[in-house]
């Protein structure tokens, strides 16, 4: 399968004021990790990059070509930050990657179909929106679906059920981990209304006054 490229320049580390002209000049800085080297100062077109990690989705193995290197390097894209304002890329980090090595990354999840406990009344419950996977960069599925057709009242689906496609591995110690569930909605009690004490009522006519009462008042005679 055919790979993008990304285009790169080598560039040296420098200050703030040096990226902020790169910016100026519609670029970005950039820098390629990878296999306990050290890291690579590179310049991107940011609209160019821009536009393939939104098409191309987490995950994408790419040919960065480098100018003035000869051979294109396997990258992925590892992290990128965002201007919170302008919402525009202000930086990349890119991961040399060998196609022989299995690399691990994280795969949203979609579920598929209703249910059997909906119908009874449960909700869905999904703890995991995205799992983490091992597997050889070729391999990556783009995303892990997983059919909740007959997922029962009280059941659940656990990360040793899940059938993976070839070659995609997930780690033994979260394979007692819960991916999704129907449990029972519950029922809210009424909230308790705090009553007022009520007040002492006023004894009849020539009736004892209540114990620890005070007297009633005697009226004047005239």
């Amino acid at each position: 399968m055919e790979r993008p490229n990304i285009n790169a320049e080598a560039r040296e580390v420098g200050s703030k004021g040096i990226n902020r002209r790169l910016r100026l000049e519609g670029k970005i800085p950039a820098v390629l990790y990878g296999h306990g080297e050290v890291g690579q100062g590179l310049t991107v077109n940011a609209k160019e990059i821009g536009l393939k990690i939104r098409s191309q989705g987490a995950n994408a193995l790419y040919d960065l070509v480098v100018s003035g290197q000869s051979d294109p390097v396997v990258v992925m894209v590892k992290d990128f930050q965002i201007n919170p304002l302008s919402r525009k890329l202000t930086h990349v980090d890119l991961l040399k990657i060998n196609l022989a090595e299995k690399v691990i990354v994280k795969i949203a999840v979609k579920l598929v179909g209703k249910a059997l406990g909906q119908t009874k009344g449960g909700i869905v419950d999904q703890a995991k929106r995205e799992l983490s996977v091992r597997c050889l960069p070729a391999k990556i599925p783009q995303v892990i679906e997983i059919d909740i057709t007959n997922l029962d009242m009280g059941s659940a689906i656990h990360m040793k059920d899940l059938k993976l496609p070839e070659g995609v591995e997930i780690s033994q110690q979260e394979a007692n981990e819960t991916v999704v569930s129907v449990v029972t909605v519950k029922e809210e009690k009424p909230a308790e209304v705090a009553v007022a004490p009520e007040a002492a009522a006023v004894p009849a006519a020539g009736a004892a006054p209540a114990k620890g009462a005070a007297p009633a008042a005697k009226a004047d005679k005239k």
